[in-house]
């Protein structure tokens, strides 16, 4: 039941690549970036009070294990994931950074943004302490920091030493807390649901799957003079990159555990963006702002719902289709993926009202613009106007991580499903890689359906609310 976590972190230094284009096939821009590494290395049973190793190489004794981490990270930095009961101790060792053009000394801290804590454990060096760097081969200079949750919902850590500069070079994670199980046990009905299918205390806050999606934004320019070791005043600041969850599209479609770029770097565990789902799942999108501008989140498809605000849930049951996250925010939303073939599916196969089916429209159109020499492929290169679209998880497009299969709708005769989404920022200048198209804050949604059937044969267009209908002429008063 109730635990006691144990993680342990370091700050250091590395590289990400990011993509230049759509296909994530052309050579990248390798960006010099902060974070943290590690993660999970004990944890205790609070009853009983038996220790479980999760890690044993991330003791911070081992003098070894924790040298080979140095010049390793990545944005972001580890996923935090803990229930109300629960007790967490993350103990941060300072490795330097050891890659820029001469070595950065910088102290550091644990920030856990949202966090009830005492100042003395606040991470601010103005106001308590900074972890100065350990030496190669030193025992470990290290300080555990520790944390009690109060509410479920989307917390996030940072470093607070000379903030401007380390949160933007990527020093931060996510921190997801989940309400006990004993808050929730009068709402467990069923084999194979837990605590951790909730967002809050609330039975209607149960979701089937979950996604973390942290956004922040990179200024290369900014990054170059860090490791340059030259002048940058951040009020110039202005990103050419936008990221979810360390990444660009179309790296957004890869799984977390995939390596990317020539520096073959992979995000960890538990920052998977490309959302998969089943037709009628409820599934939570836990939108965290890291960067240093508002993100107008939109999500295609459906309204969510926002069940928690800063992990404090929202009894309003306000509905949206594009929120608006600003820096520091955290909004936890509830979307249902509500079957759409009881409205769309006659039109799509069948046709309404005089107009074909937008099946024989596409394949018309395809044809048409072929003969008129317009045709533009759809994405992908295709060869109709409908798109290849990368289905679950990867893209053909190229020699990319991953080659998984592509979905082209004109090659699915009658088929509804899977259905495919977006989800994107809405300054739709940040849906780019430095300026080229698609790129950026976009992610994937697919939505299957297991076992479908063809759509049935197609019937003439009538409307069943008018087979009732009188025919008499109106009687007026």
């Amino acid at each position: 039941m109730a635990k006691r976590l144990f993680y342990s972190l370091y700050a250091t230094d590395g590289f990400i690549d990011l993509p230049t284009d759509p296909t994530g096939c052309l050579d990248r821009r390798s960006i010099y970036i902060f974070g943290f590494v590690g993660g999970l290395w004990k944890v205790q049973d609070k009853c009983t009070g038996k220790f479980t190793i999760c890690d044993p190489s991330l003791d911070p004794a081992n003098v070894t294990a924790r040298d080979d981490l140095r010049g390793t990270a990545v944005i972001p930095s580890p996923l935090i994931k803990m229930d109300t009961d629960d007790e967490l101790f993350i103990t941060l060792t300072n490795l330097g950074f050891l890659r820029a053009e001469e070595p950065i000394l910088d102290v550091h801290t644990i920030h856990i943004h949202g966090g009830h804590v005492a100042t003395q454990l606040d991470g601010v060096p103005e106001t308590s302490f900074g972890v100065p760097v350990t030496p190669i081969d030193e025992p470990s200079i290290s300080v555990t920091y520790y944390f009690k949750p109060e509410t479920p919902g989307s917390y996030f850590y940072h470093c607070h030493q000379e903030a401007a500069e380390h949160v933007q070079m990527g020093m931060y994670g996510g921190l997801i807390v989940y309400p006990s199980v004993k808050d929730v046990s009068h709402c467990i009905r069923s084999k194979g649901i837990t605590n951790r299918n909730f967002a809050n205390s609330e039975c209607s806050s149960f979701f089937d799957k979950e996604y973390v999606i942290l956004l922040s934004d990179i200024d290369s320019t900014w990054h170059d003079a860090v490791q340059n070791q030259t002048d940058f005043n951040p009020v110039n600041f202005k990103p050419d990159w936008w990221l979810v969850n360390g990444r660009a599209f179309p790296d957004t479609l890869l799984p977390a555990g995939v390596s990317v770029g020539g520096g073959a770097y992979k995000i960890p565990a538990g920052y998977d963006s490309y959302v998969h789902i089943k037709n009628e799942q409820r599934f939570l999108l836990r939108l965290i702002n890291m960067g240093y501008q508002p993100v107008p989140w939109h999500t295609h498809g459906w309204h969510g719902r926002i069940v928690n605000k800063d992990a404090h849930p929202q009894p309003h049951d306000d509905k949206v289709f594009t929120q608006l996250v600003g820096s520091g925010e955290s909004y936890d939303i509830l979307f249902i993926a509500e079957d759409k073939r009881p409205i769309y599916s006659d039109y799509i196969f069948c046709g309404k009202d005089g107009f074909p089916s937008l099946m024989n429209q596409v394949a018309d159109a395809t044809t048409e613009s072929i003969k008129a020499g317009t045709f533009m492929p759809g994405f992908g290169d295709s060869t109709t106007l409908w798109a290849n679209t990368p289905e679950a998880g990867g893209t053909t497009l190229c020699p990319f991580p991953g080659n998984f299969e592509t979905h082209n709708y004109g090659e699915a005769d009658n088929f509804f499903f899977p259905q495919f989404y977006i989800a994107h920022n809405h300054d739709d200048y940040k849906v780019t890689n430095n300026g080229v198209y698609p790129g950026g804050q976009l992610i994937f949604i697919q939505t299957d359906l297991p076992r479908e059937k063809p759509h049935k044969p197609c019937k003439p267009d009538s409307d069943s609310k008018c087979k009732k209908a009188t025919t008499s002429s109106p009687k007026f008063p």
